[in-house]
């Protein structure tokens, strides 16, 4: 199918006068930031009309997009247990950890399918059979989320309508392309900065730090279509499996947030 949005099943109808898109990158733990990003636009009255995200940005993405409040959210990341999120063993391909997901989201949202959210959500997810990003933002929400944040290695693939996928990170980490034809201002938020490193590193930390690399190539493109971009630099000493840091790192894109609305006037 390509690198686009699906045809008949995942193009929203009438959303190219939106004011405003934000974009939420993927980048597990780390997302708890958009949860901070989200509550400083709050603060500052600046409005959201569209949503789009893959991994853990989706996941926030959902959230907010069925009507969840930045104090909601956190309460929630707090509640995740990071033991539920581990693989069992060592390359590990099972689905306890989708599970989880899957049982936070029938918990904490009330809507079963995209058109009932309260502003439109993209969820991108990458094809493994072709190698290329997908955007879902109609049908059944679960199958979708599962599919975004299915991280390879770490958890197994997901089947929908007999098509593999995985992680929608690992070809498009910052899905601006569904809000650049429908949002007249577009905003992205990247969360994976790339720390200087030294030292001996675990073969589980080079992943990580791969996955840092695959994450900002394909983001570079997409800063590009986005009007406004805020990367929380501090982020880069947080770890992708740091789920118990939940306060922190929403701290941290707060207060970076609030430090780029300043900055950006405009975006008001």
């Amino acid at each position: 199918m390509g690198n686009r949005e699906l045809e008949n099943r995942n193009v929203a109808q009438g959303l190219d006068a939106a004011p405003l898109g934000v974009v939420l990158g993927g980048g597990a733990a780390r997302g708890f930031a958009h949860i901070g990003v989200l509550r400083a636009f709050e603060e500052a009255g600046v409005g959201i009309d569209c949503v789009s995200g893959s991994s853990s940005g989706a996941l926030v993405g959902l959230l907010y997009a069925s009507g969840k409040t930045p104090d909601e959210m956190l309460d929630i990341a707090k509640s995740i247990k990071k033991s539920k999120l581990k693989a069992i063993k060592p390359f590990y391909l099972g689905t306890a950890g989708l599970d989880y997901v899957e049982q936070l989201i029938k918990k904490h949202v009330g809507q079963r399918l995209f058109s009932e959210l309260h502003i439109p959500l993209f969820v991108c997810a990458t094809n493994f059979q072709t190698g290329e990003y997908e955007i879902f933002n109609s049908g059944e929400i679960v199958p979708a989320l599962r599919a975004s944040t299915a991280i390879p290695i770490k958890f197994g693939e997901q089947i929908i309508d007999g098509v593999t996928y995985i992680d929608g990170g690992m070809v498009n980490n910052l899905p601006a392309e569904p809000l650049r034809a429908r949002c007249r201002t577009v905003v992205g938020v990247s969360i994976n900065p790339v720390a200087r490193k030294s030292g001996k590193m675990s073969l589980r930390q080079k992943i990580m730090r791969l996955t840092e690399f695959i994450v900002n190539e394909n983001e570079a493109r997409r800063i590009e279509m986005c009007d406004y971009h805020l990367m929380p630099e501090a982020l880069g000493e947080i770890g992708f499996e740091d789920y118990d840091r939940a306060r922190e790192i929403h701290d941290i894109g707060y207060e970076a947030a609030k430090k780029f609305i300043a900055e950006n006037p405009k975006i008001k």
